[in-house]
């Protein structure tokens, strides 16, 4: 975080933070207060000029609404302290999107150097959640075959392409992918060595190590850490595309 803010020279500062729990298991009261009370503990450290906080995983923007609003009771209204707000409060439009979309781009820009393009290549989602999903959605409409996708609550596949509108609709009622009637279920663990052409971790980082790298069929994967700001993309050429 640091060095990304620093070269796009955005005032942003560098660093994580985040609460020990499951936001699932947690009343939206619930999420409230542990919210507010996170924010009673930090906010002498974030500011306008010196650290913005973000969302990230388990948060949306009404999380970032309660932060901008407990942060005004110390420090007086200021909605630049907190990215990810309600478009209402001062967000921006497209942020939702935003990471997603940047995985588009990149993805379109590299296959362009192999004189190829998003259509008819077939993809491996881990992780559904804001980035993949949106990733996903974005690719799908580009004529991109998304074959397998996986999130906390397990993993679908469908080798002739997943029908994306549908399993977003499904997501959203049964808050998983779990149970898809337009896919297989299949093991979670095995999401990262399915038969692809472009992997593509959305989900927590170290999911790529010593026991799994020498299976992964991908030709193409992306690294999503860098995925922040769109040109700081890049990608891991896994192996040869024309091999």
């Amino acid at each position: 975080m640091t060095w990304k803010t620093a070269v796009a020279n955005i005032p942003y500062g560098g660093a994580k933070g985040g609460i020990g729990c499951n936001p699932g298991e947690l009343s939206i009261s619930e999420l409230e207060r542990l919210t507010r009370v996170f924010t009673q503990k930090i906010h002498d450290l974030v500011g306008v000029h010196t650290d913005v906080p973000a969302p990230d995983m388990g948060t949306n923007p009404q999380t970032m609404a309660w932060i901008l609003d407990e942060y005004a009771k110390f420090h007086g209204y200021s909605p630049a302290v907190v990215t990810g707000k309600p478009i209402d409060l001062g967000g921006s439009l497209g942020r939702d999107a935003a990471t997603g979309r940047g995985v588009l781009f990149a993805t379109e820009a590299l296959l362009n150097e192999y004189g190829k393009s998003i259509a008819g290549q077939r993809f491996v989602v881990q992780g559904f959640g804001n980035v993949g999903s949106w990733a996903a959605d974005l690719i799908s409409e580009k004529g991109g075959k998304i074959v397998a996708v996986s999130d906390i609550s397990g993993a679908v596949k469908n080798s002739k392409g997943l029908d994306i509108p549908s399993l977003l609709k499904h997501v959203t009622e049964n808050r998983g992918v779990r149970g898809f009637n337009g896919a297989d279920a299949i093991d979670p663990k095995s999401i990262l060595v399915e038969d692809c052409d472009i992997l593509l971790p959305a989900a927590l980082g170290g999911v790529i190590n010593r026991e799994n790298a020498n299976d992964i069929k991908a030709k193409i994967m992306l690294n999503f850490s860098l995925l922040w700001f769109t040109k700081f993309h890049f990608m891991i050429k896994v192996k040869d595309y024309d091999a």
